[in-house]
């Protein structure tokens, strides 16, 4: 039986719904997420900037009981649900932080921006905002720490990644088999798999779980 190991906290009913019925499945979570409180949060918000930027469901999570009456500028579909869901006000969303920035460089004048983020943010908004005129004031809202587990060298026909510390977290203690199959949720994360093996990778056509595992069954499938 196809053996898949998945490298974040996932729900085991999802994945039984939703992964084919022929693979078994392990779950490891290799970073742990600490949520800012709200208290901890708010003394850095400046109400007189009302425009946010936004790449990560745990940030909508650290900010969802601020009063934020601005507009969001989103990388991820399931992010800006999640705002939505909590009554913010979304202008846009983009499936990664670089087709975002050149979105705002489009379609927006310079201006200045609050970024909610967490500890291990990637410079890409940044890089592509800051040389046009945009100011970014960045509050740290989450923080994501490698948790290390030793799988005692296990097998897996396919591992599924989902950032760029989750796959560093995961080869602190182990390896990956020259044969394994790497699904990779987006660009960043390959890029980071592409460091440390030349395995076969696998990206998700969007950056969604639900699109990690149609790429997982449909490799398999095909396979076989």
């Amino acid at each position: 039986m196809t053996k898949i190991l998945f490298t974040k906290e996932i729900s085991t009913e999802f994945l039984k719904q939703n992964l084919s019925q022929e693979m078994d499945f392990d779950v490891v979570n290799f970073l742990e997420i600490k949520l800012n409180s709200k208290e901890e949060i708010e003394p850095f918000v400046d109400n007189s900037i009302p425009n946010y930027l936004i790449t990560s469901q745990n940030s909508v999570e650290a900010i969802k009981d601020l009063d934020l009456k601005g507009y969001f500028y989103v990388v991820g579909k399931k992010t800006a649900e999640k705002l939505i869901q909590n009554n913010f006000k979304v202008e846009i969303f983009k499936n990664y932080a670089s087709e975002l920035a050149e979105f705002i460089l489009v379609n927006e004048s310079p201006k200045e921006w609050i970024f909610f983020c967490g500890n291990n943010r990637r410079e890409e908004l940044f890089e592509k905002l800051i040389p046009k005129g945009h100011s970014i004031k960045e509050i740290q809202c989450y923080k994501s720490n490698p948790i290390s587990h030793d799988l005692k060298g296990k097998n897996y026909d396919g591992i599924a990644f989902f950032s760029p510390l989750g796959v560093k977290s995961y080869l602190e203690s182990n390896k990956i088999l020259p044969e394994t199959i790497i699904f990779s949720i987006g660009k960043t994360t390959s890029e980071e798999v592409k460091i440390h093996t030349k395995n076969k990778i696998i990206n998700a056509e969007i950056p969604l779980v639900e699109s990690v595992i149609e790429s997982i069954n449909n490799y398999f499938y095909v396979a076989k």
